[in-house]
């Protein structure tokens, strides 16, 4: 009859230990949802850094953002080339230019 009785005391104890880890489980819960954690001692996360790979720089701007990804004013155009994919553009090996072949080129200086 002792064992049942130990046995019985361990249960309801156990139960009760239950009982109020749900309780506090529920509180961080709902202390979450809310955003409530400067209540409950916690401290709120801050947001992630912004970091531009190509600047190798935090907190400026993303490496989307980058501004030197925009296009230099010394660069080249993009190609306004709209002719066909399948045909062949005239190409010179000696100006290394589109625009017409390279047995029909008439630059006279040699490298």
């Amino acid at each position: 009859m002792d064992q049942i009785n130990f046995l019985n005391s361990v249960i309801v104890d156990l139960q009760r230990k239950n009982e109020e880890l749900k309780v506090k489980l529920k509180k961080m819960a709902l202390t979450e949802f809310n955003g409530n954690y400067e209540n409950e001692g916690c401290k709120k996360k801050a947001p992630p850094r912004v970091f531009c790979d190509i600047c190798d720089s935090f907190d400026l701007h993303d490496t989307e953002d980058c501004p030197t990804q925009t296009q230099s004013p010394d660069s080249p155009p993009h190609t306004t080339y709209h002719g066909s994919r399948s045909g062949e553009r005239p190409y010179c090996d000696i100006c290394e230019a589109f625009g017409h072949w390279t047995d029909s080129c008439n630059d006279d200086q040699t490298f």
